[in-house]
């Protein structure tokens, strides 16, 4: 026994990227031969392999625009100074309302965040005064008590609650009733 390990791919005698080289050969060939059967299942039966293709492709291009919790607050950062830019006179109460209480959420810590991959939802955390204490959350609302705490809906890139509220935001429609 010479004390080489036999597991050991570089033996004496044998090249260095044979060993490399052949299990990459096989997984390309098992992906062709892959792709070749789905082509040929494809051809069969047309129309469901374009409903699932566009199924797939929207769903890649919903998921790719789906907003984040960055983008939530750079987009309240940015309506906030847009709004500081306007006279308290002028400016529309829904708008400055809106960006103030998610500001205000977003500073107390209590401002939550969720993906449903094609969407995204912006939400009220409910904390207890009692469990504030020990740092926990309480998280077990009805469905309805969920509904009513949604802050915003993100989809397509874009937060449509804020966006509604920032409709006219230099317009105060009071002035003129």
């Amino acid at each position: 026994s010479s004390g080489i390990n036999a597991e050991w791919p570089l033996r004496p005698g044998k090249r260095f990227g044979l060993w490399f080289y052949k299990p990459v050969i096989n997984v390309l060939k098992d992906y062709r031969d892959v792709f070749i059967e789905t082509g040929k299942k494809c051809a069969k039966k047309p129309i469901k392999s374009f409903l699932y293709s566009s199924v797939l492709v929207t769903t890649g291009f919903l998921s790719h625009y789906n907003p984040s919790m960055l983008d939530f607050k750079t987009t309240c950062l940015h309506n906030h100074h847009r709004l500081l830019l306007v006279s308290d006179f002028i400016r529309k109460k829904q708008a400055d309302e809106f960006i103030n209480s998610a500001r205000m959420l977003e500073r107390e810590g209590r401002l939550g965040y969720c993906s449903f991959l094609v969407f995204s939802v912006m939400f009220e955390r409910y904390i207890d005064d009692d469990t504030r204490e020990f740092g926990k959350v309480f998280m077990k609302p009805r469905l309805a008590e969920y509904l009513d705490r949604i802050v915003d809906v993100g989809f397509l890139g874009d937060w449509h609650y804020m966006s509604n509220a920032m409709i006219d935001y230099d317009v105060n429609e009071e002035e003129f009733l």
